[in-house]
């Protein structure tokens, strides 16, 4: 279930700068964060400011989600015995993205588990460890099953204010990495508006928030990628004009490998312990907030294509795109949720 491998959407911006905004430029700046990378275009009069405060907030929240670091909030959790226990004011990251993991795990119906972690690492898709599984062991699938109880981890605060997350068997283990990059977007997002930048698109590991108009002054341009094999990142199927939206896109098809003529992909679901394919082959959501659009969009890989369609129709704020190709003949086929398709490019060449 978890995305291991954050895959990149295609932001594309126009270039020309209109006459309204020619006063206050266009910049573009770029790093690394949670293994992967950032990239943002805002109109601000002082980009090299604007990065020296970016980077400490990435910085920040690594220290809270990285499964990297050994010092994070994260790590100590997955480490501990049974309970771990920390100042929410010194990280204000981990208990937001906990509780949004149980509202959409129970929104989902368990398709959404970040206690996930045990299956991850054993099919090679793990932090630290990307290993090819060699052969699958059912009888041991079955028993990192019974780790997977996201149910059983909760988060509680303490008369002296601290938080704790406890667990039933020190073998659990959480990864977020499936909506921290959208919770990322959010963060910075909020931080942008509190600096009154009206004009930015924000992109982080290819989980995107845009808020204003481009450098044309129309809605910023984001491109669906090609969900094939081998596909480059500038390979568009689909283009979408998108503003004040967050959107996410998951997908197996760019993080999977073959062991024995058997196909495993970093989506695992957690009711069955399988790494199998979807039907889907990439789901793309738009919603208010990116934590949620990343969060529905493993949801709907791990559901299915006749699941998500019922799912999505019954979140509110939440729409969708869903690509597949059931007849294996490389034609692309496309369902979407209802209002979906308002984003479409060409409704706005046909004005």
């Amino acid at each position: 279930m978890v995305k291991t491998f954050c895959w990149s959407l295609m932001a594309a911006a126009l270039t020309m700068i209109s006459c309204r905004n020619e006063e206050v430029p266009y910049y573009k700046m770029s790093g690394p964060t949670m293994g992967t990378k950032y990239n943002i275009t805002a109109q601000y009069a002082d980009p090299t400011g604007l990065q020296t405060s970016i980077d400490p907030i990435l910085a920040d929240f690594n220290l809270s989600m990285s499964a990297y670091i050994d010092t994070s909030t994260l790590s100590y959790f997955n480490q501990a015995d049974s309970v771990f226990c920390f100042d929410p004011t010194k990280d204000k990251y981990f208990e937001p993205i906990f509780n949004k993991s149980k509202e959409v795990y129970i929104k989902s119906g368990g398709a959404f588990n970040p206690a996930i972690a045990p299956l991850v690492n054993y099919y090679g898709f793990g932090y630290k460890e990307k290993k090819k599984l060699k052969d699958l062991d059912t009888i041991l699938v079955k028993e990192l099953l019974k780790l997977v109880v996201f149910d059983s981890i909760l988060l509680n605060k303490t008369s002296n204010g601290q938080i704790c997350i406890t667990k039933t068997n020190k073998k659990m283990m959480l990864d977020f990495n499936s909506l921290s990059p959208g919770y990322a977007v959010d963060v910075l997002t909020s931080y942008f508006q509190q600096k009154n930048i009206k004009n930015f698109l924000i992109d982080v590991g290819g989980e995107i928030r845009s808020l204003g108009v481009n450098q044309s002054a129309k809605e910023w341009v984001i491109g669906i990628n090609k969900p094939r094999e081998g596909a480059k990142e500038t390979e568009i199927e689909l283009p979408l004009m998108i503003s004040n939206k967050s959107l996410a896109t998951s997908g197996n098809y760019r993080n999977a490998y073959e062991s024995k003529g058997q196909k495993f992909a970093h989506i695992i679901n957690p009711i069955t312990g399988m790494s199998q394919p979807s039907d889907i082959l990439s789901a793309t959501v738009i919603a208010d907030d990116c934590i949620s659009a990343d969060a529905y969009a493993t949801a709907f890989m791990v559901l299915g294509l006749e699941k998500s369609l019922k799912l999505v129709e019954q979140l509110p704020g939440i729409d969708a795109c869903f690509i597949y190709d059931n007849e294996g003949d490389g034609i692309f086929e496309f369902k979407i949720s209802v209002g979906f398709s308002k984003y479409y490019l060409h409704n706005e060449q046909n004005k």
